[in-house]
């Protein structure tokens, strides 16, 4: 029986590293690593080990006859390889090539280096480091737990991708880290001091800011932005009450991403599935009594620029007593009918809000809802001590390293923007630790 990735792969691609048939693609260096919705075992040159299985860090791989039988991801792994039958590696030797996990000759440099972040980010720059040097490591957090946005931005609904917070936590607690939580960056440590007690720092602050439309009202009554959102209903330790009084019947998300299908659906999600995902009773409560019963989500552009994955836009339509629309169909102007509803809305871009009513551009209709959230995307805070683009919202830099300073580093989203999941962490930690110890070993070498 062959092993099959079912739905929430995190991309980690940890099971690459182990098969020893080279049979799951695409890998980290591969042009389509990062473009499909995770990795897929080739059923043809499977072994059925279960090396994988083990190695999985959210428990995503298990036998055929193990998954349900309604898992998409079952004919999607036989359709990776038959719709493309250059993908078939022949046993791993010919086509693909062996995969690549490089080491780096300098590997015994005595390197001290401060990690800012303990997220997915700054913790895979760990790993890197602790497998490809002996460097000692201080990793800093301003929260009291690891794991940055796979703990507190991942959605409660979701218990199985959350899985990948323990392998995080086994990883900031080797003997070779230092682990400090509860340090902010600015007020209890600044980069002057990490700088003259580290050979190199490395910034993995993430993009915590949420992007705005840029509209007459967009922070006013009956609004909020996603990122406050999201920390409210994850529980994370520097979120406060429910940012927005939640009024139905309708609530507008605007955005076409992971996030805004996420908030969508815990919008719509019926209490009784609520009951069983991880949320404080207060969240709990809120959402249940919110009467919210149809979300528009608002694409400014058309949906061949949709950014959710297919598992996610599949979740959210298969939740039972919703049904899904194009709003051609739907007065946007009047209350929605009975039942529950997800309008889909493209090619829209909003102009005002204002009194419970969102006003677009051009021929569109006015939209009225008790509720706006908007989920346009995040951009980096910035850095005391480091430069800052503010156009871009990001710390300018090259290869991960920060531009105009030594020996600073950068990965994650704070390096590349809001973009990629667990997977592209793993791949940017990888770059920028590669140009960290080149730096490093160039500099010993002088």
């Amino acid at each position: 029986m062959v092993y099959v990735v079912g739905a929430g792969c995190c991309s980690d691609a940890s099971c690459v590293a182990v098969c020893p048939v080279n049979c799951i693609h695409p890998a980290p260096g591969e042009p389509d690593f990062g473009r499909t919705e995770g990795v897929y075992i080739d059923p043809q040159v499977c072994i059925d080990c279960g090396a994988c299985a083990e190695a999985c860090p959210v428990d995503a791989i298990a036998p055929l006859d193990q998954l349900a039988a309604d898992d998409h991801r079952i004919a999607a792994n036989a359709n990776f390889y038959a719709d493309r039958p250059d993908r078939r590696s022949n046993g791993g030797l010919e086509s693909w090539g062996p995969p690549s996990f490089d080491t780096w000759g300098a590997a015994a440099l005595p390197l001290r280096v401060a990690i800012v972040g303990a997220g997915p980010a700054g913790v895979y720059a760990a790993r890197e480091l602790l497998l490809r040097s002996t460097a000692r490591i201080t990793l800093l957090d301003r929260l009291p737990h690891v794991g940055g946005l796979a703990r507190y931005g991942v959605a409660p609904d979701h218990p199985d991708t959350r899985k990948i917070v323990g392998v995080l936590e086994r990883v900031a607690h080797h003997p070779r880290i230092r682990l400090r939580l509860g340090v902010e960056f600015g007020p209890d440590v600044d980069h002057a001091s990490l700088a003259a007690s580290h050979d190199a720092v490395l910034y993995a602050l993430g993009a915590a800011q949420s992007r705005l439309p840029g509209i007459p009202g967009e922070r006013g009554e009956g609004s909020c932005t996603a990122a406050d959102f999201v920390a409210w209903y994850n529980g994370h330790p520097l979120a406060g009450d429910c940012p927005v009084v939640l009024r139905g019947p309708r609530a507008v998300v605007i955005g076409n991403g992971n996030v805004a299908i996420d908030i969508a659906r815990l919008l719509l999600s019926d209490p009784n599935r609520l009951a069983t995902a991880e949320l404080s009773p207060t969240v709990r409560r809120t959402l249940a009594d919110s009467g919210i019963r149809e979300v528009v989500l608002l694409g400014r552009r058309g949906p061949e620029h949709a950014a959710y994955s297919e598992a996610a836009f599949r979740e959210i339509v298969a939740l039972p007593g919703i049904t899904t629309v194009l709003d051609d169909s739907v007065d946007l102007a009047a209350d929605p009918l009975p039942g529950r509803r997800l309008v889909l809305r493209f090619a829209t871009e909003p102009q005002r809000w204002q009194d419970g009513v969102l006003d677009v551009k051009g021929n569109h209709q006015a939209i009225r809802a008790g509720t706006l959230i908007s989920a346009i995307g995040f951009r980096s805070a910035p850095v005391p001590g480091l430069p800052y683009d503010d156009a871009r919202g990001l710390v300018p830099q090259v290869d991960g390293r920060v531009v105009g300073m030594r020996s600073t580093y950068l990965t994650g989203w704070s390096r590349r923007g809001s973009s990629g999941g667990l997977g592209h962490n793993r791949l940017c930690a990888e770059e920028t630790v590669t140009a960290l110890l080149s730096d490093a070993s160039s500099q010993s070498a002088r």
